[in-house]
């Protein structure tokens, strides 16, 4: 039997290493001293049915003990801490149907968890604005949600501008609606300007 991991998100996310803010250790999936493979993004890893570790009786015991434990261990930890992120777990080589549907799962979920992400974020933001306590610079990760999602961020150039005149903002977005719905009017006053224009020019026939 074989066992498959499905996330659509690494964790660890390779590029956030070392950045202010992200904590890989977190996001490794372990459990009993048994670390998992870093899972890349949109893809299927598999696992052996079991791995190794080394139990010490004491401090003085170092040669230690080699114990098996079977994957299907593994199986709480990751409903338990990362299954709401997106992360698949599963007993078996998925079929390609299986696949093009978890995928879509895995998808949404990611979605969800990133959007209580934010929203936890922004909820220490206020509380930072009202009582002097939080935080107000969002992690790497954080970060990412907001991109990922296509979110405005609260803390961009163009969400301060909108806040100090969102009088000229709504109006910048209605002239922007306005032109856009214009289009195709435009471009049919243009076709019979450039009709008549023509006629025009002619030269007069003998």
């Amino acid at each position: 039997m074989a066992y498959w991991l499905y996330s659509c998100e690494s964790l660890p996310n390779p590029a956030m290493m070392g950045k202010p803010g992200y904590t890989p250790d977190q996001e490794f999936i372990r459990w009993n001293g048994i670390t998992l493979p870093l899972l890349h993004k949109d893809t299927w890893t598999k696992l052996p049915d079991s791995m190794f570790t080394i139990r010490r009786s004491d401090w003085k015991d170092r040669q230690g003990t080699e114990v098996e434990v079977h994957i299907s261990r593994f199986k709480g930890i990751i409903n338990s801490r990362f299954a709401a992120r997106g992360v698949i777990f599963m007993d078996h080589e998925p079929s390609a149907a299986e696949k093009e549907k978890l995928e879509k799962v895995s998808r949404d979920l990611n979605y969800e968890f990133r959007k209580e992400c934010i929203q936890t974020y922004e909820d220490q933001v206020a509380e930072k604005q009202v009582t002097g306590h939080g935080r107000t610079k969002p992690t790497p990760y954080e970060d990412e949600c907001y991109e990922i999602l296509r979110m405005p961020k609260p803390y961009s150039v163009d969400t301060f501008r909108a806040q100090r005149q969102p009088g000229q903002e709504a109006g910048e977005r209605i002239a922007a609606a306005i032109a856009e719905a214009n289009k195709p009017m435009m471009a049919v006053v243009e076709a019979l300007t450039e009709a008549l224009t023509k006629n025009n020019t002619k030269p007069a026939s003998k």
